[in-house]
């Protein structure tokens, strides 16, 4: 089976991002969105595209690939599509409402998948049939589609070894995307331990008393994490959405899982987002450009676990640590100097490379996708199992024993080695 035509049900952020990715690669496009009286809302993010800065198409003229329409009036143009992409909101009854109408259209074994990052795989095709059990998917991009790697592919036991082959050659060959096969659990691979990394970093700064300047400066580029560090990359992604992904990975993880014990739903996480303060895209975060500078010079926030006001910003610190500079010399360098930097990475990486290793077999099937996926998702430069590699298995294991810490299984069986 070849992709020739795809059809994007929902043109919020992602999907329009999602469309603008496969026109990109020459595949004409068809945008679907619910009908509203006074707007096309399929056109209207077309041409928001066309303004937004990183471009979402490679060429302006891309943008003539996507066919926008709602999904009253245009759902024949969906008849001749071969791979139908599930976009609309995180809502079980709003997708099952969506696929029902898009059985009533579509090609048989036409495919189809969802972008959801919350809703597990059984509960999407419950009650929508057999043929739409072979035909299903997950396809799980990461935002924005054109400039993030990572595309988390989750199959079901009933989903068909030729769509799942199209879809895996599709998405690698024709978007550029590296594809990580993920099992069907809550938040699969890169959110499950990207919400663990950041909910034990915000923790650790808070509990250590650490400033978010120092917490960024050791968490960065000397442990081959990207410059934005913990709270530089919450900045960006969005405080609002941290306590959302919170949400829904309580609702669904194990009673027993490990981020159930390290999340605090802090106050000061709702004072920030109820004066505005929201990240890049607000007033500022962690992190803010000084209002009464002309120079606009960059303020850091002093957190506390109780609350936030304006006033708990002060002009950026650029602290000097033999932790981060330590980097260097590798990992273990970082983790094992004795200064704020190197307990706080001890602390945060411990923790975090913990989860993972007792993760394998349950998110994924090997060390390599889970590696895979942090790099392709968060831009890490090593996965966490690289890192174990970095301060030995052996040493790690040793080192998680003195802090009265259990040793998971993967890495008893692996020793030295």
């Amino acid at each position: 089976m070849t992709i020739n035509k795809v059809a994007v049900i929902g043109s919020g952020v992602m999907g329009s991002g999602i469309a603008a990715q496969v026109a990109n690669a020459g595949v004409p496009v068809v945008l679907l969105d619910i009908k509203l009286p006074d707007k096309n809302l399929a056109a209207d993010a077309i041409a928001r595209m066309l303004k937004t800065d990183p471009a979402p198409f490679m060429r302006a003229s891309n943008a003539k690939l996507i066919t926008p329409g709602n999904l009253e009036d245009d759902l024949d143009l969906l008849k001749d599509v071969d791979w139908i992409i599930e976009v609309v909101l995180e809502d079980l009854k709003v997708k099952h409402q969506t696929y029902e109408k898009l059985n009533k259209v579509r090609k048989k074994g036409s495919i189809i998948s969802s972008n959801t990052s919350t809703i597990p795989l059984e509960m999407l095709v419950q009650g929508q049939g057999k043929d739409f059990e072979k035909d299903f998917l997950i396809t799980h991009f990461f935002n924005p589609p054109r400039y993030m790697r990572l595309l988390e592919l989750v199959v079901g036991k009933n989903t068909r070894a030729d769509a799942i082959e199209t879809v895996r050659a599709f998405c690698d060959i024709n978007l550029g995307k590296g594809v990580v096969q993920c099992n069907d659990t809550p938040g699969f691979i890169a959110n499950r331990l990207g919400v663990f990394w950041l909910t034990a970093g915000v923790n650790e700064a808070i509990r250590q008393g650490v400033s978010i300047e120092a917490a960024d400066a050791v968490m960065s580029k000397p442990v081959g994490i990207p410059k934005t560090g913990v709270f530089g990359l919450i900045d960006l992604v969005g405080i609002d959405l941290m306590p959302k992904l919170s949400a829904s990975l309580l609702s669904t993880l194990p009673k027993n899982d490990a981020y159930r014990e390290i999340f605090i739903d802090h106050p000061f996480v709702h004072d920030m987002i109820k004066a505005g303060y929201t990240g890049r895209k607000g007033k500022g975060g962690f992190y803010r450009l000084d209002p009464a500078s002309k120079s606009k010079d960059k303020q850091a926030l002093h957190i506390t676990a109780a609350s936030f006001t304006e006033t708990m910003y002060a002009k950026a610190d650029k602290p000097k640590l033999a932790s981060a500079d330590a980097g260097k010399q590798g990992l273990r360098a970082v983790v094992t100097t004795d200064d704020e930097g190197g307990k706080y990475a001890w602390a945060v990486l411990r923790d975090t490379l913990h989860y993972a290793a007792s993760l394998v077999g349950e998110i994924a099937d090997t060390v390599y996708d889970i590696d895979e996926a942090m790099k392709l998702g968060y831009n890490w430069k090593f996965g966490p199992f690289e890192m174990i590699d970095q301060l030995g298995a052996a040493w790690y294991a040793a080192a998680l024993k003195k802090d009265g810490k259990t040793v998971p299984k993967i890495l008893q069986q692996v020793g030295d080695g």
